[in-house]
């Protein structure tokens, strides 16, 4: 598969070369392969994605990418080469993964975590943002 712009071909090749050589193919593989890992994970505990989720899911992602109708979104998923189909697909795994994430946390002593150092300093931080914001409204 090639693209075009202008009359400047650019394969995937070498798109995968650039991303070795910038450090950022295996990245972008681990999490992929991370999210195929959960999404499996979710399904065999018995988890499922309802059309309606599905659908609530569509419509936030265009709302934040500014998708206002259908043809705007057919528009950018042609611009980016992506099926609805697989479109479908990635937003169903993070549907997925946020409901394994939500069973998993059920199912765990968060106290063992919120005792560590850097998760008091985050809350910290965020306790800290949340009282700047306020503070820059007034």
């Amino acid at each position: 598969m090639a693209g075009t712009l202008k009359e400047i071909e650019v394969t995937v090749a070498e798109v995968v070369d650039y991303l070795r050589v910038t450090e950022q193919f295996l990245p972008a593989v681990r999490e992929v392969v991370e999210r195929k890992i959960t999404a499996q994970a979710a399904r065999t505990s018995g988890i499922t994605v309802t059309t309606a989720e599905l659908q609530r899911a569509a419509d936030a992602f265009r709302t934040v990418k500014d998708l206002g109708k259908a043809r705007d979104t057919e528009r950018w998923l042609s611009s980016i080469g992506i099926s609805v189909e697989t479109f479908e697909e990635y937003l169903e795994t993070n549907i997925l993964i946020s409901k394994f994430k939500d069973r998993l946390e059920k199912k765990t002593n968060k106290a063992k975590y919120s005792a560590q150092p850097s998760i008091q300093e985050s809350i910290r931080d965020m306790i800290y943002q949340d009282w700047l914001r306020s503070e820059m409204k007034k």
